[in-house]
This record gives C-alpha cells, structure tokens and sequence, in this order.
C-alpha cells in the first residue's frame, strides 16, 4: 500500500489533491476557461468576487467527510488519505485567500502571502528544498 520504503500511495496523493477539486467546480460556475483568466482569477479573488477554495473542500469537515469512503477500504488507507489532505490544508494556510477551515463554524483564517507573488514563489521553493534535504535527493 503506501510510503513504506518510499512507495508511491494513491491515498496520499489522492488525499492531497482532492481538496482542489473546488477549484474546477468555481472556475466552471463562473465560465473561467482561459489561463490568463484563470492566473488573473486566483490571484485576485477578492477583485472578482471568486471564493476558489471552498468551506466543504478546504475544511477539516472535508477532510472527514471524504474519509469515510476510503475508511471502507482500508483503515490504514484512510488513515493516509486524512493526513495527506490536512496537510494540503495546512500547506494552504499561508496564501492571503479567505479559508474556512473550521466549517460548519463561521471563522474564516487568511494567510499573509498574495498568491503567486515572489514571497510566496520563494517559500514554495524553500519547502521544496526542505522536502529534497529530508529525502536526501541532493
């Protein structure tokens, strides 16, 4: 099944993806089907009035919510799946756009860095070192 030895998993992978699964749905709602127009769109969210991550999604609700079914698999599966995806979460933290992480409660967390800005470039890439250092690629 998973990471053992370094394996690849397709409940960790799926489990850190599924939470943008919002992303397609919103920019189909609002007929973004350009790139330019989607760049243009995540990075402004609030100019446009686009919400790309939303509460049922990006919320440790989801996270719960889409477990169950795997959880029906395997308990270690799950297990795997619930961990990848809080950590989506916790990756997401930092970028400036409204979160509701804690749905169905009303508080909503911004983060401090504008999406696809330098600062959030450089830190992406500073956790990517960070990753490769820990699994000793370089």
């Amino acid at each position: 099944m998973p990471i053992n030895n370094s394996e690849f998993s397709w409940f960790w992978f799926i489990g850190s993806a599924i939470s943008d699964i919002d992303h397609l749905f919103v920019l189909y709602q609002h007929k973004i089907f350009s790139w330019g127009k989607l760049i243009e769109a995540i990075r402004f969210e609030d100019k446009y009035g686009i919400r790309s991550k939303t509460k049922y999604m990006h919320s440790i609700f989801g996270a719960v919510i889409t477990s169950i079914p795997v959880l029906f698999i395997s308990k270690e599966a799950a297990l795997y799946y619930f961990v990848a995806y809080l950590i989506h979460l916790v990756l997401d933290w930092p970028d400036i756009d409204e979160k509701q992480y804690l749905y169905p409660f009303k508080k909503k967390i911004r983060g401090f860095l504008p999406i696809f800005s330098k600062p959030e470039i450089i830190f992406t890439i500073l956790l990517l070192g960070l990753y490769f250092y820990q699994i000793k690629i370089f």
